[in-house]
C-alpha cells in the first residue's frame, strides 16, 4: 500500500532495480539446458515490469525537488555518483581495448586518477572532477582520437558517461518550482507508483517460480528481495528493545565511541585533566617529635 511520496519514490526506485535484477536472471537462465516453462515465466516477469516502467524515465530525478523527497535526495546523489564513476571505469576499459592498457588517450584523460576515491568524495570535489574530465574529452587530440573507426566501440561507453554526469547533476537543479509543478510531480509519481505495485509483487513470485529449481541462481539474483518499507522513526529512549530489535541494522562495534564520544573528541582535542578524585594525594609533610628526655640524657652519656 503506497501511503506517501516516499513509499511511491522508493517502489519506483525499487522496480529500476528489479528491472535490472529480471535482465540478468534471464541472461543466466538462458544458458540452462531444457526448463522451457521456467525460462517463459521469468520472461513474462521481464516483461510485465518492462511495460509498467514504461514512459517513467527521469522521474525519480525530477521529483527530488520536492520538499516532502528531501530525506533520500542524498542517499539518490550517492548512488548516482556511484552509477557515474562505474561509466568512468566503463570507458577506461574501453580505450584499453581498442587501443591497448598503454595508450597515450589514457594516460591524456587519466593521468593519476585513483578512481576509488571518487565514489568517497564529496559533492563539490566529484562536481569538479566532472567539470575537468569532460574538459579533457572535449580537447582536439580526445575528439581525434574518439573520431578514429579503431575507437568505435568505445562510442556508447562515451555517450553513457556524459548521460551519467548530467543524471548526477540533475539532484542538485535549485530552479524553484511553483505550486502547479510541485502538484504535478506528486501526482505523476503516485500514479506511476501505483501503475507499479501489482506488476512488481507478481513478477517477484513469478521470477521465484521460475528459479526454485535453482537455488543459487535465486539467491544470488536477488529477486528474493523484498522492498523495504520505511517505517516510523521511534526514538531510542522510547523504544522497546524486544519489540524493536535492531538485527536488520549495522552491527555496533561496542568499541567505537558513540555519537556524544565523537562530538566531545572533536571538539576538545586537549587532554581533560583528571578529576580531583582520581588525583594523586599530596605527600604529608614529615613532623618530628620531641623524643623524651631520658632518651636525650642516655644519648648524652653515650657520647661522652
Amino acid at each position: 500500500m503506497i501511503s506517501s511520496l516516499l513509499d511511491a519514490f522508493d517502489l519506483v526506485a525499487f522496480s529500476e532495480q528489479l528491472l535490472l535484477r529480471l535482465d540478468a536472471a534471464c541472461a543466466e537462465l538462458s544458458k540452462k539446458q531444457g526448463l522451457k516453462e521456467e525460462k517463459a515465466w521469468l520472461e513474462l516477469a521481464r516483461q510485465r515490469v518492462a511495460t509498467a516502467r514504461d514512459g517513467v524515465g527521469d522521474l525519480l530525478i525530477r521529483v527530488l525537488r520536492l520538499p516532502e523527497l528531501e530525506p533520500v535526495k542524498e542517499d539518490q546523489a550517492r548512488m548516482l555518483q556511484g552509477a557515474a564513476v562505474d561509466t568512468v571505469e566503463r570507458l577506461h576499459a574501453g580505450i584499453s581495448f581498442a587501443a591497448g592498457s598503454r595508450a597515450p588517450l589514457l594516460e591524456a584523460l587519466y593521468g593519476r586518477l585513483k578512481i576509488p576515491v571518487l565514489r568517497r568524495c564529496d559533492r563539490e570535489d566529484f562536481d569538479k572532477f566532472c567539470t575537468d574530465f569532460e574538459k579533457r574529452l572535449n580537447t582536439g587530440y580526445a575528439r581525434r582520437m574518439f573520431a578514429d573507426p579503431s575507437f568505435e566501440l568505445v562510442a556508447p561507453a562515451l555517450e553513457q558517461l556524459h548521460k551519467a554526469f548530467n543524471t548526477w547533476r540533475g539532484v542538485f537543479t535549485s530552479a524553484p518550482l511553483t505550486e502547479v509543478e510541485m502538484q504535478g510531480l506528486r501526482d505523476e509519481l503516485d500514479s506511476v507508483a501505483r501503475r507499479l505495485e501489482l506488476p512488481c509483487r507478481q513478477s517477484r513470485l513469478l521470477a521465484q517460480a521460475a528459479l526454485v529449481p535453482l537455488k543459487e541462481l535465486l539467491d544470488d539474483s536477488g529477486l528474493a528481495s523484498k522492498l523495504k518499507k520505511r517505517g516510523p522513526r521511534v526514538s531510542v529512549t522510547e523504544a522497546d528493545e524486544d519489540e524493536h530489535p535492531l538485527l536488520e541494522e549495522d552491527p555496533v562495534d561496542p568499541a567505537a565511541p558513540n555519537e556524544a564520544e565523537l562530538a566531545e573528541l572533536t571538539t576538545s582535542p586537549e587532554v581533560a585533566p583528571e578529576p580531583e578524585a582520581l588525583a594523586e594525594p599530596e605527600p604529608e609533610p614529615v613532623v618530628e617529635v620531641e623524643k623524651p628526655r631520658r632518651a636525650r640524657k642516655a644519648k648524652q652519656t653515650a657520647e661522652a
